[in-house]
C-alpha cells in the first residue's frame, strides 16, 4: 500500500504527468481522489489535502514530499489525538 505523499506521486504517474505539476490540475482531473494517509488505512481527499497544504504546484517529487508530509504527519496526529481523546472520555469519564 502506498500513503501520503508516495500516494499522490503514484497519481500523478498513472495520469502520465510529469512535474512539474500544479496543485489545481490534480484538483481538478481527480476531485474525489482518496489519498492513505498510514497503514491503518486512514484516508482523505486529495482535494483536502491540497488546500491544506496551500499549494500552487510541485516542481518535483522532492517537492511534492517536502509540501505534503508535514501535512499528512499532521491530519494523522489529530486523528489519533482524536481517538485517544475518545477513549478517554469513554472510560474514563
Amino acid at each position: 500500500m502506498t500513503v501520503g505523499p508516495d500516494a499522490v506521486h503514484e497519481l500523478i504517474v498513472e495520469s502520465g504527468w510529469s512535474y512539474p505539476v500544479a496543485a489545481r490540475r490534480l484538483e481538478r482531473n481527480m476531485p474525489l481522489e482518496n489519498v492513505t494517509l498510514d497503514d491503518s488505512g486512514n484516508s482523505i481527499m486529495l482535494s483536502e489535502l491540497l488546500h491544506q497544504a496551500d499549494v500552487d504546484r510541485f516542481e518535483s517529487r522532492a517537492d511534492l514530499e517536502r509540501k505534503l508530509q508535514p501535512v499528512c504527519d499532521a491530519e494523522i496526529e489529530a486523528r489519533r489525538t482524536t481517538l485517544v481523546g475518545r477513549l478517554k472520555r469513554t472510560f474514563l469519564g
